[in-house]
């Protein structure tokens, strides 16, 4: 049975509710309660930016919108809030989590780098969004300090795309339809 187009997704489930035996959201593979769980409850902090970013994804997944902001970078944080987050989610359900590249500071005080992609769903439309987000160390800890958006490479052709009326790139004369482009119609 699918949903009505006016439909949003479910709400995210409550942090308490998932099993820490479930498969953790971040797509690492583990169970949640060996993974991104002891972060999201605070018996942890990540020690690395993809474990950060990590954890992050999956408290957007589950709803735990009180640990973004608490992962933000202190400098930052003041433009953040759990509420005006959970106002952007409302109907965003999250799909999976790819990385793509972890980089880490090239000299101390530098920021770590960590490339992904990540698809959602909203108004019954599957979308993906794509960010190079930077981690700053505070102390002890490493916190989000911002990110900038990837765009999907476009698609470039190799050659021209020859349309049917167009002449023949084999330089017969004839038009396309005529000539190489003859039973293309038939396979479409």
């Amino acid at each position: 049975m699918s949903r009505a187009r006016n439909e949003s997704p479910p709400s995210p489930p409550a942090p308490e509710a998932v099993s820490a035996q479930a498969p953790c959201p971040c797509g690492s593979g583990r169970a949640l309660g060996v993974c991104c769980g002891p972060y999201l409850s605070g018996d942890a902090w990540p020690e690395t930016a993809e474990a950060l970013m990590r954890s992050r994804y999956t408290a957007y997944a589950l709803g735990n919108y009180a640990w973004l902001v608490e992962t933000t970078h202190p400098a930052t944080r003041a433009e953040v809030s759990a509420e005006t987050l959970e106002q952007q989610c409302k109907g965003v359900r999250w799909l999976r989590l790819d990385v793509d590249k972890c980089v880490d500071a090239p000299e101390p005080g530098g920021a770590d780098l960590v490339e992904f992609h990540a698809l959602y769903e909203l108004d019954g439309v599957v979308r993906q969004i794509g960010e190079r987000s930077a981690f700053l160390r505070d102390g002890d800890k490493l916190y989000y300090m911002d990110g900038t958006a990837l765009r999907p490479a476009a698609y470039r052709r190799e050659t021209p795309k020859v349309g049917r009326n167009d002449p023949c790139p084999c330089g017969s004369g004839k038009k396309y339809k005529k000539c190489c482009g003859r039973g293309a119609d038939d396979a479409a």
